[in-house]
């Protein structure tokens, strides 16, 4: 009689089955958000001279002021999509297939409905605010010109930010590969089309926003169809949605919400106080060296994209040991990467943007040094953030977030009368050294001295 092996036994060959399969679909996964990634900084490489110099000074600028108004309204997400990712995670987890179609159908009907009532009052807004109020004295005369692009700019927005879920339930399932795959499909067809528009064409800033965001929708409509065709059982979830499926994802998503509020606060914010505070041309610099340092350090993505679902799956069985080890090592590659990008801003970057986007900013070079040392502060903080929130404290990271850049607005406000775009660069450099580059440490630290990294209480979780 052969005797069977002990229950803890099998839950640990479970559980390393489990954790194999973790590590090889995180390892696919860093590897097509590295090809996403490299589409991706080619399309906004490439875009930046393109548009720049397609559109004009002046139109450029609207077109930056633009791009980050479309960005806000992503937040009507809500958060939804990263609270959808970890109840999948926890409900893959248990073998629970109805908790996993009751939480994508509830994350389509609250993200659905969060956006559709968010793109009315977008529109109304528009037409009722005067452009001069929206985006400074200086673009008043472009009223007609911001309500037509308007219209299609929350049409393309709206349907990128519903599809949004998609991308959500995949890093639930750790398959994000079908989303970063379709994501470099997507890059490449926008990169020959806008080529092709500003070289051979007049383009306007609706037709460059289109080209830019409208490929996305439609790859993200062809992965909902795959997912269903794999898990048809999700399809039950449409026939009752109860409102138990919708409070974990409201949780989550309102702490996520609060992280993706002040992240386009940091992207942005800037750009809209050197719009109202400073000229056009300025306006255009610091943008452009913003985003030539948003473009270097999204290389990082490459590894970070995967993570904290794969945390979140770690958490969900119990994996601390796999949690511990994994962290180390993504830390020791960020850094040494953040380490090697700073240097390159600080010592390549004026170089390159007057040589190769062929844009002139001799006169505000001392900004590109600060964005460089402010893109290694952030991206020890970006570490941080990610695993944290893959370790259920995303109410600690929210909070810090908040922190960091209301410093970074009342710095920044104050600062841009006096010094310009290199007061702007100071105050993002300085609100994120202040406050979270040493206190995530220490968050970070007494997370990991727990022996188990079981998902806590909503109460508990919200209260760090």
């Amino acid at each position: 009689m052969v005797s069977k092996p002990p229950p803890n036994s099998i839950e640990r060959d479970v559980e390393s089955a489990h954790g194999i399969r973790r590590n090889k679909m995180l390892r696919l996964a860093i590897l097509s958000s590295g090809m996403s990634k490299v589409t991706a900084i080619a399309l906004q490489g490439l875009a930046i001279p393109l548009v720049f110099h397609a559109l004009g000074t002046h139109q450029y600028a609207l077109y930056l002021l633009f791009s980050a108004a479309l960005a806000t309204l992503a937040l009507l997400q809500f958060g939804a999509g990263p609270g959808l990712t970890q109840t999948i995670a926890k409900a893959h987890a248990q073998g629970n297939k109805r908790d996993e179609a009751g939480a994508l159908a509830a994350a389509f009907l609250f993200v659905g409905a969060t956006a559709l009532l968010g793109a009315i009052v977008c529109l109304a807004v528009v037409r009722l605010v005067s452009a001069a109020n929206l985006f400074g004295n200086i673009y008043a005369a472009d009223q007609v010109e911001v309500i037509h692009v308007a219209g299609i700019a929350v049409l393309v927005t709206f349907l990128s930010i519903v599809l949004g879920v998609v991308d959500s339930a995949l890093a639930g399932y750790q398959e994000q590969v079908a989303t970063n795959l379709s994501m470099c499909f997507s890059n490449v067809l926008s990169t020959v089309a806008l080529v092709v528009l500003c070289r051979s064409f007049h383009p306007t800033i609706a037709q460059i926003l289109v080209i830019t965001y409208g490929g996305l929708v439609v790859c993200r409509l062809v992965n909902l169809a795959l997912l269903l065709v794999r898990r048809p059982y999700l399809l039950g979830g449409f026939t009752i949605i109860k409102i138990n499926d919708l409070r974990p994802i409201i949780h989550v998503g309102a702490a996520f919400w609060l992280i993706q509020a002040t992240g386009v606060v940091e992207q942005h914010a800037g750009t809209f106080i050197m719009g109202h505070l400073t000229s056009a041309l300025e306006t255009d610099i610091f943008g452009v060296i913003y985003r030539a340092s948003c473009l270097a350090s999204a290389t990082v993505a490459i590894f970070t994209q995967p993570l904290w679902p794969a945390f979140t799956d770690a958490v969900s069985r119990h994996d601390s040991g796999w949690v511990r080890r994994t962290a180390a090592k993504i830390r020791r590659a960020i850094m040494s990467i953040a380490a090697v990008l700073a240097l390159l801003m600080i010592t390549a970057g004026a170089w390159g943007i007057e040589h190769i986007w062929k844009i002139d900013i001799s006169a505000s070079r001392l900004v590109v040094v600060t964005l460089g040392l402010y893109m290694f502060s952030n991206l020890w903080t970006h570490f941080h953030y990610i695993v944290l929130m893959g370790l259920d404290r995303v109410w600690s990271v929210a909070a810090l977030v908040i922190i960091e850049n209301l410093t970074m607005l009342g710095l920044g406000w104050f600062a841009v009368p006096h010094f310009g775009a290199q007061g702007m660069a100071a105050a993002y450099l300085l609100a994120s050294v202040v406050i979270p580059a040493w206190i995530l440490p220490r968050i970070l630290r007494k997370r990991m001295a727990t022996n188990s990294f079981a998902p806590q209480d909503p109460i508990a979780a919200g209260a760090q």
